[in-house]
């Protein structure tokens, strides 16, 4: 009889008081409480663990050609100005679950008209200061005759914090095993617009060869831009966060 009053009240224990707190706490391990701050938009569960920037700087994303500027364009491809906004709109979706504010040169074909390369860069430089930016982020594509492939970073010189930027872009884009890294180059500059004004720090990230078809498969591809959308957010949440 002892013994099996000494049960119940055992079984009683387990299910009053063991079995809720098991359940509570599996309840709270699995379901994330979705996370408001005052004049940000709401994350749910699908993205309250996404690392957030502190710094809330203005990212300008330039998609280069546009318009009339097709740029490189062959058949069954996509053109090369389609293909930098997709991957101009990916990176800045991606910045901007990061915290970070992302304004674009262009929106799609809505560029303002212009005669020469230089003169298009100069009018997309004065939009990136009109609208306060605090970094550019340049995006252009390589074309060659034979299959050379890979992505390089060229940069403005003399400033520590843009080169350590650069670097870790190159790291992390390296890291989604895309395409071989031709380096940072620091020393031409000046053979961009967009980067000679050094009063707004710029990227200009030369993102691939469209001329190589393993370049082209991997960066026409929604799931690798997305990984390179990813790769160059977290170089900014290392260093400008």
């Amino acid at each position: 009889m002892k013994r099996a009053v000494a049960f119940l009240f055992v079984a009683l224990f387990i299910l009053l008081v063991v079995e809720p707190n098991f359940v509570g706490n599996q309840a709270a391990r699995k379901d994330k409480i979705p996370v408001y701050v005052d004049g940000s938009a709401l994350k749910t569960n699908n993205d309250v663990e996404t690392k957030q920037a502190t710094s809330q700087a203005t990212i300008y994303i330039d998609p280069t050609r546009g318009g009339s500027d097709v740029g490189y364009s062959a058949e069954n491809q996509i053109s090369e100005k389609d293909l930098l906004m997709q991957l101009a709109l990916s990176i800045g979706s991606s910045l901007e679950k990061a915290g970070y504010k992302v304004e674009y040169s262009r929106w799609y074909d809505d560029v303002p008209a212009c005669s020469t390369e230089d003169e298009c860069e100069t009018i997309r430089l004065t939009k990136a200061k009109e609208v306060n930016a605090d970094y550019i982020l340049s995006l252009s594509l390589n074309q060659d005759t034979s299959l050379h492939r890979g992505f390089s970073i060229f940069t403005q010189p003399n400033n520590l914090e843009l080169e350590d930027l650069a670097k870790e872009m190159a790291n992390q884009i390296r890291a989604t095993s895309y395409t071989r890294d031709e380096g940072i180059d620091t020393d031409h500059y000046d053979s961009f617009a967009i980067l000679k004004d050094t009063e707004t720090p710029a990227l200009l990230l030369q993102i691939g060869y469209i001329t190589n078809p393993n370049d082209y498969d991997k960066i026409s591809n929604t799931k690798f831009q997305a990984r390179i959308a990813n790769a160059i957010t977290q170089a900014f949440l290392t260093c400008v966060n």
